[in-house]
């Protein structure tokens, strides 16, 4: 299995894959509601097991691949209404996954309990406030929109198998809603800063992958190593004063305009390697000796207390325009963005920091049909690019060898139909990226057991070069199975 990794630093969240359909959001106060306080539970269990098609040998490094795969999510979530101008909602959530290589070789597991959407929703005449854990929505698209950055993404997962809920954590903040005259303007602030969910090695989804030609950074048993693992890479996290997010949307006619700005931490740590200690990191992957002045320079430095790694998270400024109306049964959304600087990787895995302008088109059913469809492309363009500069996945080697503007496309779509009055979907999730020619193609069906049970088979094949933005990992395809219990 293959999936989305450090070097994907520029594309995440571009390659998380959109649904058909946005996640239900929890049903919103009217002005007639009661006035005694009501509650309502919800909550589910997924569970999830994979094999692979295929079974490499064992590895003892830490980056072999695993054959075999399990994870599972659960959520409960409480809803108080507790008047017509109050609502509280928590939610538990819960985490838990497990693998091996072949011949069941470096088995492990891990068990993650952690908060929801925790939050405190006020409905007054002019403004509605939201405070609390939460998921903020930016952009006309719900999953690729330039500025839609404040919340983490979990990077652990295969994302073609993530329900749409399950892709963007949510985030302690504060969120404004207000109407004035023909615009609807939401403000957000997000004091604290919240990471990434991802592996750095170990897991099939990890960072670091044997292409890579890097070395796990520590050495420890399988059965705490991914405990250990969020903090691998950052020396340091961003305090006040948080991410900051604007967004104005009016409606003219029949379409809805709007335009955003976020002032934001990106979510995965920009990485530095001193220049000496890469020095010597490479000629020891290559099996050369190193140069002993070198080594003293370092040893010397490091008494001193030097730092030869850092990691940290940049900050970007980000602004869009969007749009999206009807068109038949179907709604069209279009985001362009820009940003001044991001961080991106060359081949070495250096960190560059470069402009960029990106873009979605997006189409999806808006309808209630049997068909339920969502076709999106979605682009970056990235100037600047040095002659001696390749963007990690983004760029083939031989673009090397003059000054350029880069550019990534990428075309996802996912389909599904009912059959037998809802009883059982069959469906397909893929995406295209054109400039390497790597794809992913996800075939799934399901069946409705009953109203809380449901059954589903999928698989999940890939292909693509190495250093593709979907050949990457060199994994094998696999086969899942799927069992949902919803409450």
């Amino acid at each position: 299995m293959r999936g989305g990794p450090t070097t994907l630093l520029a594309l995440v969240p571009a390659l998380a894959l959109a649904s058909p359909q946005e996640a239900a959001p929890l049903q919103e106060f009217s002005s007639d509601a009661p006035v005694a306080p009501t509650v309502s539970v919800r909550g589910d269990v997924r569970l999830m097991g994979g094999v692979d098609t295929g079974f490499e040998p064992a590895r003892e490094d830490g980056l072999g691949e695993h054959v075999v795969d399990g994870w599972g999510r659960a959520s409960l979530a409480t809803d108080v209404k507790l008047s017509p101008s109050l609502r509280l909602v928590v939610e538990g959530r819960a985490f838990w996954r497990g693998g091996a290589q072949k011949g069941f070789e470096r088995a492990k597991s891990s068990f993650e309990p952690f908060v929801g959407e925790a939050f405190l929703d006020v409905y007054t005449r002019w403004v509605d406030v939201r405070v609390g854990q939460q998921t903020l929505a930016f952009g006309a698209n719900p999953f690729f929109a330039p500025t839609d950055i404040l919340n983490p993404r979990e990077l652990r997962q295969s994302f073609v198998q993530l329900e749409p809920e399950d892709l963007k954590q949510p985030v302690f903040a504060a969120r404004a809603l207000a109407t004035v005259g023909p615009l609807s303007i939401t403000g957000a602030w997000v004091p604290f800063f919240f990471a990434d969910r991802y592996d750095v090695f170990g897991q099939d989804l990890a960072l670091l992958q044997p292409p890579l030609g890097v070395g796990v950074p520590i050495s420890v048993d399988p059965s705490v190593e991914d405990g250990l693992q969020p903090h691998l890479l950052e020396t340091e996290r961003p305090g006040l004063p948080g991410d900051v997010g604007l967004r104005v949307t009016s409606d003219v006619g029949r379409v809805k305009v709007g335009g955003s700005w976020v002032w934001a931490n990106e979510k995965l740590p920009q990485v530095t390697f001193d220049p000496e200690l890469e020095a010597v990191l490479r000629a020891r992957e290559r099996g050369e000796p190193v140069d002993a002045a070198l080594l003293l320079s370092l040893q010397e430095r490091l008494s001193a207390g030097e730092s030869l790694v850092t990691g940290r998270y940049a900050r970007q400024h980000v602004v869009a325009a969007e749009a999206s109306t009807l068109v038949g049964p179907a709604q069209l959304d279009v985001d362009v963005g820009f940003s001044p600087s991001r961080t991106f990787y060359d081949d070495r895995l250096q960190p560059l920091r470069k402009p960029a302008v990106s873009w979605v088109v997006g189409a999806s059913q808006a309808e209630e049909s049997d068909l339920v469809y969502s076709v999106t492309y979605t682009g970056l363009a990235v100037p600047g690019v040095g002659a001696q500069e390749v963007l990690f996945l983004m760029e083939p080697g031989t673009a090397r060898g003059q000054e350029r503007t880069a550019f990534f496309h990428l075309l996802v779509a996912d389909v599904g139909y009912s059959l037998l009055g809802g009883r059982l979907q069959v469906g397909m999730r893929g995406a295209f990226e054109p400039i390497q020619r790597s794809f992913l193609v996800a075939p799934r069906v399901g069946w409705r057991v009953s109203e809380h049970v449901h059954l589903g088979l999928a698989a999940e094949v890939y292909g693509g070069p190495s250093f593709s933005a979907f050949g990457y990992f060199n994994r094998n395809d696999q086969v899942l199975a799927s069992l949902r219990l919803v409450l």
